[in-house]
């Protein structure tokens, strides 16, 4: 036995010697066109799973087999690869040149890839640099000017507000959102995901590129990739970032003094002799206030509930690379934190992904990531998520007359208990925490060359709950007895808990072939599950003996409640593409897909959606190919159908069963045993139809695409055309049928619109610069409705715009009662300084009639663009946005005065506004109508005369940021350290008064300007 060791170990010791001359040391160094050394230049050995990467000065070692020649292949994000055979060389020192054609990029596509100069559909992406560019929390809003065709709108700078998007307008009456895919995967929103881990955003725009996603295509596609590692990087990457948020816009309100001036002059414009207010309380208020706040109040309520300037913004990112021959993980934790302008409100964030590639042998790989989403989301009583409480409004319809706390401290009664400042501090709080957990797995295996065989599963579970507390506050008088006055009758908690589970599942086979003589085919077929489940339960009590402790078990029992409810869908498809290109110059694709959706009767819930394109790169022939300043020019068409089966139920919710006839329950009044008691009970509501399917989309689109200038300016440009037919709609049916009105389908929409996109890049030795821009028109018409919809003050009807505004043509004020005498007027109390409205059909009279279309409310025109240089370790990034051809109506906020018949007044008005104590040529140029409640839904209703061009641009970031030199921090061990200042919308111009801003809703929370700082070190 000892024997037989001893010859082993003589036999390996030989073998390791003899293995160990067959390989030999090869170093050498990777620099750019300066000179200046690369790091982090994956190097690999050509056919096999072995390489390094470069390592902080662009030095290299890799051992090589002295067997066999041997081919390097070097590469780089943002170069050229190069192959470069070994030889018998031990060192090879190379320079990689800018990889300046952005043609040649690989863009993802549906259940796929393709060379950005193969494209026929109209698709655009933009980069990592791009998204994490704008400093932004949530994605949506980084998308915002970015890609032509795209309209992100927001409404609200909340916390943790996301914003809305669309893809070439508006779609179907209905859901008009477009389907989001991260890494092959359908995910509820782009939100879900860390802007740091994006590596490229990819949208569909039309049904030519989107047609593969069949039913849910129709309004457009967006595909989200994120980071992985690559072969020998090698890092762990930290980013701390502070920013303080601003609002970009507030209204301002009129003194107690004036406030008082002014609502008893509303108050004799409407009749009265004289106003609640007397003139000696007025003049001498303030004094009076000085002596006695108490019981004179003058309280600023936007200074008293806004407590602070400036809200506070955090982020944390950690990222952990590492790529071997077999195994590449790329791991980020990040947490966002931010803060409002008033307490107990905020959003704080925690996001994981861990991304696994595994090289099972030289046919199989696999994929294996996780992911998990953590948001808690603080808000003061009834803040969330209905907004029954608003702090923002209550902070502008609060007049100062009265008190929010007594001059010791106490809390004030406010308007008969109605204190939001007692809210915020006592009023109990509002939480929702939402938890995501998901992974996917994705196995590729190649038989034999040019076949893939792909399977993949994605589950994702949403587990959230939500509670909402809302305290009785009891007041206590001004002299500190206690007394009856409180804010609501009882206090009442409610909790719930919804559980959801989404399973994507797919198998694809893709082949690829390239023939002799330049033909090319690129085949694919694949078979796709999804399914999802929901279900919610909520409890609720009132009646608490302790109001500090929020569980429910120390409610009443005599008032509780509970409900539940539970939904589940599933769509199965089956899908095919192949694609043709002969010697990159000519090409054709087709897609086909079939759909099988639960949310229609079996007969009706098959559909197919095909889809067929084609190009020319007209500067690969002959005749056009030698032209020095022609670098690329492609023209392509394509026509195809998309489809919607995200229907809405009559309240707006999602209807998984439109086509059943469902059971409602609610309470009742019944007649028994002499008196009337409320029961539970269940029925059918709406009319079930059971013949409903599908709202399909046609698209037609055509395109082109071109460079010059060797690649350093690009140009695509795209017009197309949309019909979106079999639109469901709630059509009328006999009243003497019982039920509330079906969806049919039977509406029909059109939208017409064009893009441009144009960019120029160039690098001049150590300086490089960047500059794109786009801009883009889509008209949305509405076609044969079979009626017309009010929506408020707006309206969809045959010929019309989405939500065109509907209202009445105005003609200035009245000025005299002898130019009311006769006219038509709105209403039997028409007094000068009242809105004058034309009589368009000339009946004499102003009514309903007379409305007319007034304009889009939806932007026509898009616009953004960005401006990147970089030199010497300096960064410098502007990006920029707008929107024009938009009519927009003025918040009422900043323009009616005396809300709920006791509001505040805007600052704005004043010596604005028609008055009896103005003179005749002030009169004449009043902006604002007379001060009146009688009259305020004459004056204020939707006319003309409160739209303004609601266009606007706005500078949406500026950065510039600075890198240290390797020089400075490489004997520390660290490969990069960086620090910047960023800063976010902080400049807009428009026509709106300078106290809104121009995204703004209503008494919505301001759009804020965030300044921002940090630094990134990866070591």
């Amino acid at each position: 036995m000892g024997q037989k060791i001893l010859l082993f170990c003589l036999f390996f010791f030989c073998w390791t010697l003899a293995a160990q001359a067959q390989t030999r040391q090869l170093t050498g160094k990777v620099t750019d066109e300066a000179a200046k050394g690369l790091p982090g230049v994956s190097i690999v050995v050509k056919g096999k799973q072995q390489g390094t990467v470069t390592d902080v000065d662009g030095q290299y070692r890799l051992p090589i087999s002295e067997a066999e020649p041997v081919t390097l292949i070097f590469s780089f994000v943002g170069y050229e690869s190069q192959e470069i055979e070994a030889g018998t060389r031990s060192a090879i020192d190379i320079t990689l040149k800018p990889n300046d054609n952005a043609l040649s990029e690989v863009v993802v596509v549906g259940y796929g890839t393709q060379k950005k100069s193969d494209l026929t559909g109209a698709i655009s992406t933009i980069g990592s640099r791009e998204v994490a560019g704008r400093q932004t929390i949530q994605i949506s809003e980084a998308l915002q000017g970015s890609i032509a065709g795209v309209s992100v709108t927001r409404s609200s700078g909340a916390p943790g507000a996301g914003a809305n998007i669309l893809i070439r307008g508006i779609t179907t009456i209905g859901t008009n959102n477009p389907l989001v895919i991260v890494d092959g995967v359908p995910v509820s929103s782009i939100d879900n995901v860390n802007p740091g881990d994006v590596e490229n955003i990819t949208v569909l725009k039309d049904a030519a590129s989107a047609a593969i996603y069949g039913s849910r295509g129709a309004a457009g596609v967006i595909l989200v990739t994120t980071k992985r590692a690559k072969s020998g990087q090698s890092s762990l990457e930290y980013t701390y970032e502070y920013g303080v948020q601003r609002a970009t816009a507030m209204p301002e309100y009129v003194g107690v003094q004036d406030y008082m001036r002014y609502f008893n002059e509303q108050t004799t414009n409407d009749g009265a002799s004289a106003g609640p207010f007397a003139p000696g309380l007025i003049d001498n208020y303030l004094d009076s206030n000085r002596v006695n706040p108490d019981l004179f109040p003058n309280t600023n309520w936007q200074k008293s509930l806004l407590t602070r300037r400036n809200a506070p913004r955090q982020r944390h990112d950690l990222v952990f690379t590492m790529g071997t021959g077999k195994i590449k993980t790329k791991a980020s934790l990040g947490y966002t934190n931010s803060g409002a302008f008033y307490d107990n409100r905020s959003y704080n964030r925690y996001l994981f992904r861990i991304n696994n590639d595994l090289q099972v042998n030289n046919k199989m790989s696999l994929n294996l990531d996780v992911f998990y989403k953590r948001t808690t989301n603080n808000g003061n009583a009834n803040e969330l998520p209905n907004n029954t409480f608003n702090p923002i409004y209550e902070s502008r319809v609060m007049p100062p007359i009265y008190d929010d706390v007594y001059s010791d401290g106490r809390l004030a009664f406010g308007k008969d208990g109605r204190n939001p400042l007692a809210q915020l501090r006592d009023g109990g709080f509002t939480k929702t925490l939402n938890n995501q957990i998901g992974g996917r797995i994705t196995l590729n295996y190649k038989p034999v060359a040019g076949l893939t065989l792909t399977a993949l599963i994605a589950p994702v579970f949403d587990l959230d709950k939500n509670k909402y507390f809302s305290r009785q506050i009891r007041y206590t008088n001004p002299d500190g007895s206690n007394s009856t006055v409180v804010n609501q009758a009882r206090t009442v908690l409610t909790e719930g808990r919804q559980e959801s589970i989404a399973m994507n599942g797919q198998v694809l086979a893709n082949y690829v072939k390239d023939f002799k003589g330049g033909h090319n085919i690129d085949a694919l077929v694949g078979y796709e599950e999804n399914y999802r489940s929901f279900e919610t339960l909520s409890a609720s009590r009132s009646g608490f003996a302790l109001t500090d402790f929020p569980y429910l078990n120390s409610g009443s029992t005599e008032l509780r409640d509970n409900a539940g409810s539970a939904n589940e869908s599933g769509l199965h498809s089956v899908f095919g593409r192949l694609q043709y290109n002969y010697k990159s110059k000519y090409f054709i694709q087709g897609n086909l897909r079939s759909d099988l959706s639960s949310r229609f009767a079996p007969a009706y819930r098959e559909a197919i959606y095909p889809s067929l394109s084609a190009g020319w790169t007209i500067s690969e022939e002959s005749f056009i190919k030698n032209i020095p300043w022609l670098s690329f020019l492609k023209v392509r068409g394509s026509w195809g159908k998309a489809g919607n089966e995200r229907l809405l139920d009559k309240d707006g919710n999602p209807a998984y069963y439109p086509y059943m006839a469902t059971i409602d329950f609610s309470n009742a009044l019944f007649y028994q045993n002499g008196s009337v008691v409320p029961l539970t009970g269940g029925g059918q509501q709406v009319y079930a139809v059971e013949n409903i399917s599908w709202e399909t989309s046609r698209t037609t689109d055509f395109g082109i695409d071109a460079a010059f200038l060797n690649d350093r300016l690009s140009v695509a440009a795209d017009y197309y055309m949309k019909k979106t037919t079999d639109i469901l709609l709630p059509l009328d049916i006999p009243l003497y049928l019982g039920y509330d009105k079906p969806n049919q389908n039977a509406g029909v929409l059109n939208v017409r619109g064009w893009e441009l996109e144009l960019a120029w890049r160039e690098k001049i030795n150590a300086f490089s610069y960047s500059v794109s821009a786009n801009l883009s028109d889509a008209k949305s018409t509405v076609g044969d409705l079979k009626g017309t919809e009010f929506r408020g003050d707006q309206i969809i009807r045959n010929g019309s715009e989405y939500n065109e505004w509907f209202g009445y043509l105005s003609n200035g004020l009245f000025q005299t009662q002898d130019e009311i005498t006769g006219a038509p007027v709105l209403n039997v109390t028409t007094m000068p300084g009242d809105v004058r409205y034309v009589d368009v059909n000339k009946d004499g009279k102003i009514t309903t009639d007379d409305k007319v279309l007034l304009g889009g409310a939806l932007p026509r025109y898009l616009y953004g663009g960005n401006l990147r240089a970089d030199y010497a370790g300096v960064d410098f990034g502007i990006s920029f946005q707008g929107v024009a051809k938009k009519l927009s109506r003025l918040n009422t906020d900043a323009v009616q005065p005396f809300a709920e018949a006791f509001g505040n007044m805007p600052a704005e008005m004043v010596g604005n506004f028609w008055s009896l104590n103005n003179t005749a040529q002030q009169n004449l140029a009043a902006t604002y109508p007379r001060l009146s409640r009688t009259s305020n839904a004459a004056n204020y209703s939707l006319s003309d005369y409160w739209l303004i061009n609601g266009g606007y641009f706005r500078l949406k970031n500026v950065t510039l940021g600075y890198t240290l030199g390797q020089s400075a921090v490489k004997k520390a061990g660290i490969q990069s350290l960086r620090f910047y200042l960023s800063a976010n919308d902080v400049f807009s111009l428009s026509k709106f008064p300078k106290y809104l801003d121009p995204e703004s809703a209503s008494y919505a929370y301001p759009i804020v300007a965030t300044f921002m700082a940090g630094a990134t070190i990866r070591f």
